[in-house]
């Protein structure tokens, strides 16, 4: 009874809010007199406050002066690292990779554990991408790599250990064979095979001798996943066939054969969780199928391929059905390796220590054991001293690589009155306290932060890859990542990482979660699944339980893009994009809806709400008090040059008002959300976004838009004292008195 009074109430004063929202149709943003609006039933007329056409305020708005307070993020990817055997046969270079972001600029590192040298070499201005780069190491002891130009294009690098020389672009690959994936793999035939996707959307396959550099190229292989990309994940070679795992939904196993140029495809995985793997082996091929049950457990099948076949793997330990296999080729004993000061510091300087065998036997004091972490209060212990490092045996080689500004991508408020900003390509976090003007960068973690939001004084923090959940303590010291011995950094889901990462959501499938809301003791997320499919998940964290829950088949032709928390936390609010689900035979909708989950049963309302029909995407959301929500998306009649403001009542789900405005919205409301924009409620109750090249706030009250300011590049918003603060860019800025101290 206490809460049906409250809900009531909460109505009752939701309505008399509602009646005093101003309705302005004009697409020029010019008052039109007294409007009539009907709100619960009941007609009322309000005096509309005139307001001068839009694109005249914008004109007369102020130049905003901007300050540089910091550059708070200046470091470099610590990207793969490759182990190469030098001709001796006794010793290894030590290939390691560093960049800026997915392309370069790189830096790439290379080490000759036997003589001490160290070269770099830089990639400069050209896009290279070396992240995940597969590589060989031929029969003839060169290195392959396999990279992607900035068209997705393979290309091929070659590392030479006898003349510790590294050639980019070194094989003439056709133009037809593409990432994202890129396997690579090494024949029984003593010949380098690499896959990927054709662009007809099936996969392809090319042959390179690793002696004369001559491509055989083959493809298109097997099915088209046409609209969708192709996803040639894994590969694997017999002395005759090619296999490949084609996706991802769904999965085909196809094998081609090299010597009459047949496909046929032995296996497919249909379903939208499941997955497929192959894997090289000695001689010939092996798969894996895993495919989900009912009850929420799953089923695993398991091949061999050989002879162009799939053959059903029996008993604990199969058998393999090739009956020789290559000699193994003779390699020296690998060192042991730590990177645990690989990352450089603030003035690119690193250390990558190893140590052999004979090395570690020799040292007299031997390894030290690894200290514990400190407890919750404490700081983490020291890492060990170079003396520690050459006292046990390790070697370290020295080097300096160039550091790099990031984009500040995401920037919020911390209870404790300090600012915390996330850098760009798995960067970490950083704090800027507005008293000192400080600002620190702890560290870095395994996540692509998207979505954030802080509850009971915490941080939780989740994005890509795989839907993750991070949480951090703001009173706590980072902790994530540090080195807490010679060899060992302290594990993210260790209880003692700050941040810690707490699991992964693995029940909404989303891989990428793009916005997060709190209510009712639980964290929710919402994002698109990616690769598998092109929908939407829902996933959420009980805190007090530490348990998971998720749903993705109510959003399988939505991706879930914006989420606000309305009427105290019972109702979520889903903006969302539709899309079509081929897959699952589902159609694009014409209208996108709003969708509206109860936070205190985890239930979806089987009735949704389409604001503005026709249009593409619901768009960014703020809750603004009571069971209000603000959103601002395209106006489907002219999307480049108009947008749409809208107010609903998140537990009535009807529309409030709808505000037509001669300005486009600044964002691509289905892009990946790396836009320098914002749309969040300030500390005045007004509503903070930007507008053609202004940053303007808007009253939820009435709609009214004022613009504080013309800024030339806008960014996340926060907010300190009577200052705003802007990410946006690699610089952290700020523009003073904004708001009333």
């Amino acid at each position: 009874m206490v809460q049906y009074a409250r809900r009531r109430w909460d109505r009752n004063r939701v309505t008399i809010m509602a009646m005093l929202l101003v309705i302005v149709w004009s697409s020029t943003g010019l008052a039109q007199g007294p409007l009539a609006m009907r709100v619960d039933g009941r007609s009322g007329t309000v005096e509309v406050r005139s307001m001068p056409d839009l694109r005249a305020l914008l004109a007369s708005a102020p130049k905003l002066t901007v300050e540089a307070i910091s550059e708070p993020v200046k470091t470099v990817t610590v990207g793969q690292r490759y182990f190469v055997p030098n001709p001796d046969s006794k010793t290894w270079d030590l290939v390691q990779v560093y960049f800026k972001q997915y392309g370069g600029p790189n830096t790439l590192v290379v080490m000759d554990l036997g003589t001490g040298e160290v070269n770099t070499v830089h990639t400069g201005s050209t896009y290279t991408n070396f992240h995940l780069a597969p590589s060989v190491v031929a029969p003839n002891g060169k290195l392959f790599l396999s990279t992607l130009d900035g068209n997705m294009r393979q290309q091929i690098c070659l590392y030479d250990p006898a003349a510790n020389a590294l050639a980019l672009n070194a094989v003439p690959m056709p133009t037809d064979i593409l990432g994202e994936t890129h396997p690579m793999v090494l024949g029984p035939d003593g010949m380098i095979y690499c896959s990927g996707a054709h662009p007809s959307g099936s996969a392809t396959a090319v042959r390179i001798d690793p002696n004369t550099l001559a491509v055989t190229a083959y493809g298109p292989l097997g099915p088209s996943h046409a609209p969708h990309p192709c996803w040639a994940y894994s590969m694997g070679v017999d002395d005759r066939f090619i296999y490949i795992a084609s996706g991802k939904t769904p999965w085909y196993l196809v094998a081609f054969d090299r010597e009459t140029g047949g496909t046929e495809v032995l296996h497919t995985n249909s379903q939208p969780e499941g997955y497929l793997a192959v894997n090289q082996n000695r001689g010939g091929a092996s798969c894996f199928s895993r495919t989900r049950k009912a009850d929420g457990g799953h089923e695993d099948e398991r091949f061999w391929l050989y002879e162009g076949k799939a053959i059903p793997m029996v008993g604990d330990k199969p058998t393999p059905p090739w009956t020789e296999a290559p000699p193994e080729v003779a390699r020296p004993p690998m060192p042991e390796l730590s990177l645990v000061t690989a990352r450089p510091n603030e003035n690119g300087q690193a250390v990558i220590w190893f140590r052999t065998a004979k090395d570690k036997a020799a040292a007299e004091a031997g390894d030290l054991p690894a200290p514990a972490v400190g407890g919750d209060d404490e700081p983490p212990p020291p890492p060990p001293t170079d003396a520690d490092m050459e006292a046990a045996g390790w070697r370290g080689m020295r080097f300096t690589v160039p550091l790099y500004p990031l984009r500040i991508d995401r920037l919020t408020e911390l209870p404790d009155g300090r600012l915390m900003g996330t850098a760009g390509h798995y960067q970490g976090n950083f704090f800027h306290n507005p008293i000192t003007g400080r600002s620190e960068h702890p560290g870095q973690c395994g996540l692509s932060h998207y979505a954030t939001v802080i509850y009971d004084g915490k941080v939780y923090m989740s994005g890509y890859p795989n839907g993750p959940l991070y949480v951090l303590d703001p009173a706590r010291p980072w902790t994530a990542n540090k080195p807490v011995s010679k060899s060992r950094v302290i594990s993210e889901t260790d209880p003692q990482s700050n941040p810690r990462r707490l699991m992964y959501l693995k029940e909404a499938g989303a891989k990428k979660m793009l916005t997060a809301a709190a209510a009712n003791g639980k964290v929710y997320f919402g994002g698109v699944w990616m690769r598998e499919g092109n929908w939407g998940g829902l996933g959420w964290m009980h805190l007090d339980t530490g348990t998971e829950g998720g749903l993705w088949k109510p959003f399988a032709a939505s991706q879930i893009r914006y989420l606000a928390a309305a009427d105290e936390g019972r109702v979520l609010v889903i903006s969302t994009l539709p899309v079509e689900n081929r897959e699952m035979g589902l159609a694009k909708a014409v209208d996108a809806p709003l969708f509206f989950f109860d936070t205190l049963t985890d239930t979806l309302h089987p009735d949704t709400l389409c604001p503005i029909p026709g249009s593409r995407c619901t768009g960014p959301l703020v809750a603004v008090g009571g069971a209000r929500v603000l959103g601002w998306t395209e106006n489907p009649a002219d999307p480049k040059q108009s947008s749409i403001l809208y107010g609903i009542d998140a537990v009535e789900r009807r529309v409030l008002f709808t505000r037509t405005l001669p300005l486009p919205i600044p964002i691509d409301v289905g892009g990946h959300q790396w836009d320098p924009w914002d749309f969040r409620l300030g500390p005045d109750g007004k509503v903070w976004t930007f507008m053609a090249g202004a940053l303007v706030r808007i009253d939820p009250a009435d709609a009214a838009i004022e613009f504080v300011g013309s800024i030339a590049t806008g960014g996340r918003l926060a907010f300190a004292g009577s200052d705003v603060y802007l990410g946006g860019t690699e610089t952290l800025r700020r523009v003073r008195g904004l708001l009333a101290p």
